[in-house]
């Protein structure tokens, strides 16, 4: 008599187990890849906006390093959502940023006089990303003109 638990030698394919598993391990590593390549975006997006921020500091700087060097009066306004200059070229108050959130120190109700002997001004500069406050750059330095008398 033939017992009913016999094995077949030739074992080619897979059982549904061994499918499950594997469709298992290949679904966790997947979300771990998928993961990893979400966090790496998310920074590289924040990184990207505090560089940008960065040189959107630097530029209001550069500019008002610019009008202080060669202008003898100016004033300068630092509002939440703009910095501009009044400077002695245009005479009209010029917009030099507009993109973020700007708070810092601000000289809108007196003129600058760049001509004197100690004219150095603190200026501290924070600016904001619009869409993410948490992201800030925060710039602080002194503006000063070279005098040859």
């Amino acid at each position: 008599m033939k017992s009913p638990f016999t094995f077949n030698k030739d074992q080619r394919g897979m059982t549904l187990v061994e499918l499950l598993a594997v469709l298992v391990i290949s679904s966790l590593v997947a979300m771990l890849i998928w993961t990893a390549v979400m966090l790496v975006l998310k920074y590289n997006i924040s990184e990207t906006k505090k560089l940008q921020l960065q040189q959107e500091a630097n530029y209001i700087i550069s500019e008002i390093q610019n009008v202080h060097r060669y202008c003898d009066n100016y004033s300068l306004t630092i509002q939440s959502n703009q910095v501009s200059i009044n400077d002695c070229n245009t005479n009209s108050n010029r917009i030099i940023s507009n993109d973020y959130i700007y708070t810092g120190t601000s000289f809108d109700d007196k003129q600058i006089d760049a001509k004197t002997k100690d004219a150095a001004y603190k200026i501290d500069l924070l600016i904001r990303d619009p869409d993410n406050r948490r992201i800030q750059v925060e710039v602080s330095t002194v503006i000063t003109r070279y005098k040859s008398n």
